[in-house]
């Protein structure tokens, strides 16, 4: 309280200031409004306010939320800061000694962090977008020589070598004048850098190519550490499904390293899986060689030329060079520096097996976020209230999304553009699972899963597009080699290579031995693409693949049943190669690998009508579910068993699928 009254009245306080004091304070509750409060702590006052309703107490939780931030992020940030200044602290009040101490207090703050944030911008090679403001922090500390020498710098970096050398004599004339110094070690050493630049050839271009990138980024902790290992002259490959984020990453990345690349940061969007046609490596390197500071005429025409060129200009210089949206080695290969002092990050959807074999490239593989990620990517764009307010939806609907960026993104979009509706409404629409890919779009652009994924169908050959279409006849989430070799009519020997094409574009992924998934989102579309494929042919592979399932079971079977009967379980079309089962345990493994596929085809079989495949399936999963001693499956196949049984008059099926149930066999 003393405290208070002395800067109020400017040490000469009226009698009874304290009363009047406990007066103004009371005013001052009245009008300071939700959210803040002043509470008595002896020997005075506290004001209780969260910390981002004061400009104050905003700024320094920017500026020190900078301090351990990329540069990018910190520019950004440090701008921020200083966007809070609204002209002279406390110009309207009459205050004059608590005015000079305040202002002189936020004044030091207000150069400090010019000073960071124009040295943030030198490192990133933006040093002309800090000028102005270092040009008025030097004019409220003239004689702060580490401002000043920043200053000489920057302005030497925007190529104005006349004006750094204008502020360098200014302020050795001032420190003469009145300190009777010379200027220090490194405003001096900033002189030179001047002066000499003169006398040196002009350095080539330096080359700053990045994107802004996303500021709603989320985790991928794990691969940005494996990404950090190869910068050094490295090739690292993110190699993901579409959707999965992998330019955002790829540009978070970037953004954090790229002050550590002295020459500069070339970046291309090469078009890989756009609709328009892909970047050619000859434009790319034009394209390259003109950032770097070639001119046109003495770019040549002849790609090898070119490539041979730019790995000239490259030679002893550090640069980052990110190419998104690669298609294929083909394409990248020519793009590659040849020098180790650069580092080179591509993005694909394709695996790249070519660059990893013949160049050395690091694969980062990107797959779906986390479901904690994947939330926090719905908390960012829908807000943190409506997701909390809502979390197991919230968490559906991630799982809806696949928890992939793009489609988690694009649901957010479609939320946000209705703020009354909930985050349930939202996954009752996706849950139908007819219209989900539709609505994971936006009209507008074109963008979505589905043009997507579309993108890379369309880069399928037409034997493994024809697979892939078939896969949409398949009815569970994962399959066997075996199985998609007869839902394609082929061998397994024939067939690897298709399987292959569709994992190295990530529409299937390898979850064992000789044995592939797929995303749900994927599911959906290999069912949206199936009806390309002739119906007599889509018939033929479901009969196939459900009779591959019927006579691979039977002959599990014999390794699993203790029953005395067993039916024949002779198939119209016996599949040409199929797992080995010679033992128990091979045949209960295959059995439990294969369990939900084989509920799955029973439901097909059912819906198709095909009673006596339906009668079979249920009789063999009736066995397996008698010998692990499951009674509530046993059961449920028992009944659509005997359904189909009754419907095929078969009066032996009947009996064991009642015994099963305690039913009549005969109605």
């Amino acid at each position: 309280m003393d405290r208070l009254i002395d800067v109020v009245w400017d040490g000469q306080p009226p009698p009874k200031a304290k009363a009047a004091l406990q007066g103004h304070v009371a005013q001052l509750r009245k009008v300071l409004g939700d959210g803040v409060e002043i509470v008595t702590r002896s020997p005075g006052y506290q004001l209780l306010a969260d910390r981002t309703l004061l400009d104050v107490t905003r700024f320094e939780d920017l500026v020190a939320e900078a301090r351990n931030a990329s540069d990018a992020d910190a520019v950004e940030l440090l701008r921020a800061a200083l966007a809070l200044r609204r002209g002279p602290p406390l110009a309207d009040v009459p205050a004059e000694r608590l005015r000079r101490e305040a202002s002189a207090w936020l004044a030091e703050s207000v150069v400090t962090t010019v000073h960071e944030l124009a040295r943030r911008l030198h490192r990133l090679g933006h040093a002309a977008e800090g000028i102005g403001l270092l040009q008025e922090a030097v004019k409220m500390q003239p004689l702060r020589e580490p401002l000043v020498e920043l200053l000489v710098l920057s302005l030497h970096q925007a190529d104005r070598q006349a004006e750094a050398l204008e502020v360098y004599h200014d302020t050795r004339t001032r420190l003469a004048d009145e300190l009777g110094v010379d200027p220090g070690a490194g405003l001096q050493r900033a002189f030179h850098i001047v002066l000499n630049a003169a006398d040196e050839p002009k350095p080539a271009a330096v080359p700053s190519q990045l994107p802004r990138e996303n500021r709603g980024f989320v985790g991928r902790d794990a691969e940005l550490a494996q990404l950090d290992k190869t910068r050094d002259g490295a090739i690292a490959i993110l190699t993901g499904p579409a959707g999965a984020g992998k330019t955002a990453l790829a540009l978070r990345w970037a953004n954090r390293v790229c002050a550590d690349f002295r020459d500069g940061h070339l970046f291309l969007d090469l078009r890989g899986f756009d609709e328009a046609e892909p970047v050619e490596p000859g434009q790319a390197l034009g394209g390259f060689l003109r950032a770097l500071g070639v001119p046109d005429a003495q770019v040549p025409d002849d790609l090898n030329e070119r490539a041979a060129l730019y790995r000239s200009v490259l030679a002893g210089r550090k640069v980052l060079v990110v190419l998104d949206n690669a298609r294929s080695a083909t394409q990248v290969r020519p793009l590659l520096p040849g020098t180790s002092g650069c580092a080179v990050l591509v993005s694909s959807r394709s695996r790249l097996d070519d660059l990893a074999a013949t160049e050395g490239a690091v694969r980062v593989p990107v797959s779906a976020l986390s479901q904690d990620a994947a939330v926090t990517v719905l908390r960012l764009a829908l807000g943190a209230d409506r997701v909390s307010a809502e979390p197991e939806a919230a968490a559906e609907l991630a799982e809806l999304c696949d928890r992939l960026p793009l489609a988690l993104r694009i649901a957010a979009a479609r939320a946000a553009s209705h703020p009354r509706s909930t985050v349930r409404s939202l996954v009752d629409t996706l849950s139908d699972e007819h219209h989900r890919l539709s609505r994971l779009s936006l009209p507008d652009s074109g963008t979505g899963i589905r043009t997507a994924l579309t993108r890379s169908y369309e880069r399928l050959d037409a034997a493994s597009a024809r697979l892939f279409r078939l896969l949409g006849e398949h009815p569970g989430t994962d399959i066997d080699c075996f199985a998609a070799a007869a839902l394609a009519g082929a061998t397994v020997r024939e067939n690897q290579g298709r399987l292959e094409s569709l994992v190295a574009l990530h529409l299937l992924h390898e979850t064992g031995a000789s044995r592939y998934g797929r995303a749900d989102l994927v599911r959906l579309y290999t069912a949206a693409v199936a009806p390309e494929e002739p119906a007599a042919e889509r018939d033929a592979a479901i009969n196939r693949l459900l009779d591959y399932y019927l006579h691979t079971a039977d002959r599990a079977l014999r390794f699993v049943t203790d029953s005395g009967w067993r039916p024949r379980m002779r198939v119209a079309h016996p599949p040409a190669e199929f797992p080995e089962l010679a033992t128990a345990q091979a045949a209960l493994s295959w059995f439990r690998a294969e369990e939900t596929n084989l509920h799955h085809a029973l439901a097909l079989a059912s819906a198709r009508g095909q009673q006596e495949r339906t009668c079979r399936l249920a009789l063999c999963l009736e066995r397996f579910h008698h010998h692990v001693g499951d009674l509530a499956a046993q059961t449920e196949v028992a009944r659509r068993g005997l359904a189909a049984a009754r419907e095929l008059g078969n009066a032996r099926a009947q009996e064991i699928f009642s015994i099963r149930i305690g039913e009549n066999p005969v109605q």
